[in-house]
């Protein structure tokens, strides 16, 4: 499999967080599960359905107090 040509200095400040927003962002089955959340409207991190969509990828969001 052929790589595109990367920059490596586009990366050099990024964190194991950014890494992990990169993975997601790429990733065709997340990308299509979040696209069903967001016709569904069910975008709101403290619903079910976001939380459940979540949990696999392990994700997890702040509950604000």
């Amino acid at each position: 499999m052929d790589r595109p040509n990367i920059d490596p200095d586009e990366y050099r400040n990024y964190d194991l967080a950014d890494f992990a927003q990169e993975f997601l962002r790429r990733n065709p089955e997340y990308g299509a599960q979040y696209e069903q959340l967001r016709i569904a409207g069910c975008l709101d991190p403290g619903s079910m359905a976001c939380r459940q969509m979540a949990y696999p990828w392990g994700l997890e969001f702040p509950v604000s107090a």
